[in-house]
């Protein structure tokens, strides 16, 4: 079986999007504010966008060590990590519905991403093999 390039998987693709979208929505939210600044904000909303930035990004990294590494036990807990980093995602997308503000489509195309992630990621997870070779 052929080796497959990360960068081309759907689940790598699609953690990709999610991420400038959560961007993008963080940089309205925040009136383009870094990371940094949206983290340590006075303004709740622009906390949830920061945290919502950092959560997105957090995906890539985490798919990488999850396809590159023959441990199951580590495979596991990067899963478990995704996992988290998504619900974290969709929380904070709830948070900022709840509080108001108006990118409530953009929030909405967000929530669907992360949904599509969530099967892809599921598929993905279910079929990569038990007794990878990294070389």
């Amino acid at each position: 079986m052929q080796p497959v390039e990360f960068s081309t998987l759907p689940v790598y693709k699609k953690a990709l999007e999610i991420f400038r979208v959560s961007r993008a929505i963080a940089c309205s939210i925040s009136d383009n504010r870094n990371i940094l600044e949206m983290e340590t904000s006075e303004e709740v909303n622009h906390r949830f966008a920061g945290e919502l930035v950092t959560d997105a990004l957090a995906l890539v990294p985490e798919l990488a060590v999850v396809q590159n590494t023959s441990s199951h036990s580590l495979r596991l807990k990067r899963a478990r990590k995704i996992q988290k980093a998504a619900r974290g995602i969709l929380l904070k997308c709830r948070k900022l519905e709840f509080n108001g503000v108006k990118e409530k489509e953009f929030l909405s195309l967000l929530k669907s991403e992360i949904q599509q992630f969530n099967r892809i990621f599921e598929e993905w997870i279910y079929n990569l093999p038990m007794d990878k070779k990294v070389n």
